[in-house]
């Protein structure tokens, strides 16, 4: 009894820079809502007022506090502006961390991983790195060690690239949580989607859904439909950018003779309802450290086909639950999509072992329970 009236009095701090709203924090708050479910007492803190993770928070009724900071730590590159950036927010991290009784104080951006862990390893119980992406080969990040109590990365690519010094009892891979019993109705989904953007009736519907960045790949996605001769393919890209960057692709899509087959939709509310009108969802990022979108396909039975790199790898079983292309041959995308247009019955087999993967393995319950012992060990260290 007393084990438990413990762990509901634990208060732990959710940190966050506030200026992008990704599958990062999507994961982070699953994970809320799970610890809030328990009894949890659990705080949102946001350090840019104005940017959009204020207000997908208030949009989903999520209720949080703001500390506007002039800097964190990793934002300018090398040892001594990230020491100046902590030791200029120490002071204020550590009043709040007592001030509001924290146990535990739980990382997952970089930059708030590096400015909190040191205020959190004094006047906390402790500090959970959570590590959301590819860590480089800087010799600074041999510093994680020292400034975490617990290490936790999100695919095992990620994990091999943490520091070797980083005892094995304070790391661990944990993937990310997902709704698995969230499911959305696909013909109606598809329907909103063609409606909402103008597509086709009838049309064979691919998409990319996350960040447009230079690194996501999403030109090698233009070139490789392209080469696709069945013209009723057409392309959603959905997700925002910088305007210049997104202005290029449209250029570009100009160019290849293809800018009637794409469309770009901008930042969603719901990219999980667009996900499901799919019928491919491509993943071309060679860095992801996990690949979210992924998994959500899965879980909405639409067919992944993904570039062979990154934390793909930890998710997709070629030729059994999505299929991989070589991101050093142009046409091998291509001809996967050629090859899952062409084979309906394939598609189904590929969905159904898809599907059974994902609820089996990404479960919230399965996630919390492991999250919940972490917290444990932290806490009683």
């Amino acid at each position: 009894m007393y084990y438990k009236c413990r762990r509901k009095s634990l208060r732990v701090l959710f940190p966050f820079v506030g200026d992008s709203v990704g599958g990062s924090h999507i994961s982070t708050l699953e994970l809320y809502s799970s610890l809030v479910d328990k009894g949890i007492h659990v705080f949102i803190l946001i350090h840019e007022c104005d940017g959009p993770l204020s207000q997908y928070l208030h949009n989903k009724k999520i209720p949080f506090s703001i500390m506007k900071v002039s800097r964190l730590a990793g934002e300018y590159p090398g040892i001594l502006p990230i020491a100046i950036s902590i030791l200029t927010n120490f002071f204020r991290f550590s009043r709040f961390i007592k001030m509001h009784k924290i146990d535990i104080v739980h990382g997952n951006d970089l930059r708030i991983n590096l400015s909190w862990s040191l205020p959190a390893k004094i006047f906390s119980k402790g500090f959970v790195w959570h590590q959301r992406t590819l860590l480089s080969s800087s010799k600074i990040w041999v510093l994680i060690q020292f400034l975490c109590s617990y290490f936790i990365a999100i695919s095992d690519v990620v994990m091999q690239s943490a520091p070797k010094g980083i005892s094995v009892y304070k790391k661990k891979t944990v993937y990310n949580p997902f709704n698995v019993n969230l499911t959305i109705d696909k013909k109606l989904a598809r329907e909103c989607t063609a409606k909402e953007y103008g597509i086709q009736h009838g049309s064979f519907l691919l998409g990319y859904v996350g960040r447009i960045v230079d690194y996501k790949n999403v030109d090698f996605i233009l070139k490789s439909l392209s080469n696709i001769r069945y013209k009723d393919v057409h392309l959603l890209i959905v997700g925002s950018g910088e305007e210049d960057y997104i202005n290029e692709l449209k250029l570009y899509a100009d160019t290849l003779g293809i800018k009637d087959r794409v469309t770009f939709t901008g930042f969603v509310d719901n990219p999980s309802a667009v996900i499901t009108s799919l019928d491919v969802l491509i993943a071309s990022s060679q860095i992801d450290a996990f690949g979210r979108t992924i998994v959500e396909a899965m879980l909405q039975k639409t067919p992944v086909i993904a570039a062979k790199s990154g934390g793909h790898i930890d998710i997709i079983q070629d030729g059994i639950n999505g299929l991989f292309y070589n991101v050093e041959v142009v046409n091998d995308l291509s001809e996967k999509i050629s090859f899952i247009y062409n084979n309906a019955r394939f598609r189904g087999e590929v969905v159904s072992e898809a599907y059974l993967f994902a609820k089996n393995k990404f479960s919230s319950d399965s996630h919390l329970s492991k999250i919940m012992h972490i917290y444990d060990l932290v806490n009683e260290n």
